[in-house]
């Protein structure tokens, strides 16, 4: 049996309910449907499904756990939830991983390793700026020509790109946003995509031509929009006016690029929402869509006190989070708002999803094309003490949505198998039967996919390489006028330069970026710090991470072997990042038990062979004494 992850029980426990009144409903409106329009929508499915699958990514920015599978209470006690057609029309319709992590929580290098199903120590895309990340970093590197994109495109896919692709795409003086990469046949890339992260007044690259604003900016000075759209946007504005809202401006796109596909072409499409990334904008967060503003108004933060809010004994933790204050009122009001407007943020992309899948279904391609769904990196709401940020390799961080559906997939399904950002590209690969001309380190989920049973002891690995002087600030949510200063500087001032400036110094000291290299194997997750520190969780006993047991003498075994592990990982490539490990070792109270059992059958062993040998020896007396 396949028991759903922690963080999935809350929306998974509803399927069974609604799937009795779904059927009720499936077969009403099954008699009304016009028989030649279903025969024309089968003779499409027909077509589509003797060519090769077409694929649709749908990816997030900074989304976390708690933001797609926790369910609101509102104040008329109903459970609201942010995302409920992803979770109806993909998650009871296809095959969620469970035990899903980036190996590098940042924008940049997180994407990077989708596209090619590389780490970033071999993809070498290793931050979000120049000269080693962002747009910069990946131009002057094999990855810009060799991904997802050129293979596909290569093997006669049409391939579609809307929205954020990487950090400085259009930042002068590195790049102009004219570029379109190789492999894309069409583009719609959003360009200062980190710089300003803006909803409204956005340029979009369309095919090679810088168009916009869409919308109006405002200004930095007030951190205000100069306009917004109507509440009746998209669908029925009243005031007349254009609709510019970005998630919207993204939905439309694809919707209109599956439409222009050649309905006998597969497809590869790359939708890559900004939401719920914060916007830099009053008040703290992403800017919602103007109908769903204040929809998730009073919502809490996503973890409370036990499961590692504030935490409250940090003595266990690397020396930046021991020396981190507690989050002050200010900063925990600041980021329920940010939070909150993450959950509103992400409706629209909600209808987005079931805007792609209903168009798929009108064109008859749903049944032969994958949708997969998941999130760049994760983000901290005041776990550990830290928020305003990701970079780190705990949970809130790390262990991402991944939720696929899609030809021969069971629906409903779950799956507890460890999967990686890296592991993407050579699932697709292998479900579009092509080759890569470079090496890959991931692996495909497809058999995961198809028996959701089936566990490897494969490890994955978590690499950061953020600690230098140019790492974005993005995460940073501060309250006054220093926030504008934070946002605007990144990629010039740095952290060092931002606290100089006053800019949102308190969040950076609590979460901060740091190298680090750590392992997730089993049960089990293994950091090490540049430092020498080191931690070790069992993630199934202790899901928050909240005790770090890398000094009890209890698990210096499994600790032993987990580093031992963890180097051959930090240097791998292709095939021998792919290998599995060995059996894990019991710590030394289970070999301690183990040993005991094993001297006491062996105790009874000798025992029974003595009985047996007293036995003997009496029949043979018996026998002897009748004779």
């Amino acid at each position: 049996m396949n028991t759903p992850d922690l963080r999935t029980q809350s929306w998974h426990g509803r399927a069974l309910a609604r799937l009795a009144a779904a059927i009720a409903v499936v077969a009403l409106l099954l008699g009304l449907v016009v028989a030649t329009s279903e025969e024309a929508r089968a003779a499409r499915a027909k077509g589509s499904e003797l060519q090769k699958p077409s694929f649709v990514v749908i990816q997030t920015d900074d989304e976390t756990m708690e933001e797609l599978y926790d369910g609101v209470r509102m104040l008329n006690g109903a459970e609201e939830f942010a995302m409920p057609n992803t979770l109806q029309m993909l998650g009871e319709q296809g095959v969620t991983f469970t035990r899903y992590y980036t190996p590098y929580s940042l924008c940049a290098p997180s994407r990077i390793s989708l596209l090619t199903g590389r780490y970033a120590h071999n993809n070498h895309v290793q931050g979000n700026v120049p000269p080693n990340g962002g747009w910069t970093g990946f131009q002057s590197r094999l990855a810009y020509s060799h991904n997802l994109a050129t293979w596909l495109q290569g093997a006669g896919y049409r391939t579609i790109h809307i929205g954020k692709i990487l950090n400085g795409y259009g930042d002068a003086p590195y790049s102009p946003g004219t570029e379109v990469p190789p492999g894309w046949t069409s583009w719609h890339t959003i360009l200062n995509s980190d710089t300003n992260h803006y909803a409204y007044g956005y340029l979009l690259n369309n095919n090679g031509v810088v168009e916009g604003p869409y919308g109006n900016s405002g200004s930095w000075e007030t951190r205000e929009y100069g306009a917004i759209d109507d509440a009746g946007c998209p669908y029925a504005p009243l005031n007349g006016q254009p609709c510019y809202f970005e998630t919207d401006k993204f939905n439309q796109l694809a919707t209109e690029e599956l439409a222009a596909t050649s309905p006998e072409q597969p497809f590869y499409m790359q939708v890559d929402y900004t939401a719920p990334h914060g916007d830099f904008r009053r008040p703290a967060g992403p800017q919602p869509a103007t109908r769903d503003i204040g929809r998730f108004a009073g919502a809490p933060l996503p973890d409370n006190r036990a499961e590692g809010f504030n935490e409250g004994n940090v003595n266990d933790k690397p020396r930046f989070i021991r020396e981190a204050p507690y989050l002050s009122a200010s900063e925990i009001h600041t980021y329920r708002v940010y939070y909150q407007n993450c959950l509103a943020a992400l409706i629209s992309v909600d209808e987005g999803v079931k805007q792609i899948l209903d168009q798929l279904t009108a064109l008859g391609r749903i049944n032969n094309t994958y949708v997969i769904f998941t999130s760049d990196n994760g983000f901290f709401f005041g776990q550990h003490r830290l928020v305003g940020g990701k970079f780190l390799a705990y949970e809130p961080s790390t262990h991402l949505p991944l939720i696929i559906r899609g030809p021969g997939i069971e629906p409903n399904t779950h799956t507890g198998q460890l999967a990686s950002t890296i592991d993407i590209a050579p699932t697709i690969l292998e479900l579009a039967g092509v080759k890569a001309d470079k090496s890959i380190d991931g692996a495909s989920l497809v058999p995961f996919m198809k028996e959701p049973s089936l566990r490897t002891r494969r490890p994955l690995l978590f690499e950061s390489f953020v600690q230098t002087n140019d790492v974005e600030q993005s995460g940073n949510a501060a309250t006054g006028e220093s926030t504008t200063a934070a946002g605007r500087s990144r990629g010039k001032l740095g952290v060092k330069g931002a606290r100089a400036r006053g800019a949102a110094a308190h969040a950076s000291v609590v979460a901060p970026p740091k190298n680090y290299y750590g392992i997730r194997l089993g049960p089990y997750k293994y950091i090490e710090w540049p430092d020498g520190e080191k931690e070790l969780y069992d993630i199934n006993k202790d899901p928050y991470e909240l005790n770090n047991i890398v000094r009890d003498k209890n698990y210096a075994p499994i600790r032993n072997f987990l580093h031992n592990e963890l180097v051959r990982l930090e240097q791998c490539s292709g095939r021998t990042c792919q290998e599995v490990a060995e059996k894990i070792p019991l710590t030394k109270q289970d070999q301690l038990k183990v040993k005991r059992e094993k001297e006491k059958e062996q105790r009874e062993r000798e025992r029974e062979r003595e009985k047996r040998e007293q036995e003997k020896r009496e029949r043979e007396r018996e026998k002897a004494h009748k004779h």
